[in-house]
């Protein structure tokens, strides 16, 4: 195995393959996720230039998300924004040392916290809500508009298609953790049983 190399990446790296036909070298302009990302970048930048550094891109996705359902809770928002659990929990963090958002406990579930938006973090959504607007113009006014709607038909279908494979992944792990509840279950009431009867075997044997 090369130096260096992690094991779980190592495949075609052993000496019995040394003589092998190389892959093809990875195309980043034939990348669907660089393309995205380059895609991404290029609103992020349009927006930097017009909001400067007080508010990011993402900062006021996650704002907008929050002030379509008042009252959200983290997870939820994680679904919304597509913004995965450690990074959303740190910019909820960021936002509320701002006072741009407020959080609550739930009514629905006492262990987790509801999302509000402060009348700070209203004023502030709405002056950055057109900076949004020019940076999503950014990205369509590039493509002549009969491909610009094909664009945002084709995103849609992908983000469709992502929340619906969350969800399917998210039931399959409840199903699990109940499964894993239930065998644990089991196995107690089991040990439960086997410590009676020693007990009634010591009691009989006395």
């Amino acid at each position: 195995m090369a130096a260096n190399v992690p094991a779980h990446l190592a495949i075609g790296w052993s000496s019995g393959m040394s003589d092998a036909k190389s892959p093809d070298p990875y195309s980043l302009t034939g990348s669907v996720s660089h393309l995205l990302r380059r895609v991404e970048q290029l609103a992020a930048d349009r927006f930097a230039k017009l909001v400067g550094d007080a508010l990011t891109l993402r900062q006021f996705t996650v704002l907008a998300a929050i002030s379509t359902k008042p009252g959200l809770k983290q997870a939820d928002l994680v679904r919304a924004t597509g913004i995965d659990r450690s990074t959303l929990a740190d910019l909820i963090a960021r936002l509320e040392k701002r006072g741009w958002v407020d959080r609550t406990t739930s009514l629905l579930d006492a262990r987790a916290q509801s999302v509000h938006l402060s009348e700070a973090g209203r004023a502030v959504l709405q002056s950055a809500t057109q900076h949004a607007r020019a940076a999503d113009a950014a990205i369509v006014d590039a493509l002549p508009r009969t491909k610009a709607k094909s664009l945002l038909s084709t995103l849609g279908k992908l983000a469709k298609a992502a929340d619906e494979a969350d969800a399917k992944n998210e039931r399959a792990a409840k199903r699990l953790a109940k499964q894993e509840a239930r065998r644990k279950e089991r196995e107690r009431a089991k040990d439960k049983k086997k410590r009676q009867a020693a007990r009634r075997q010591r009691a009989k044997n006395a």
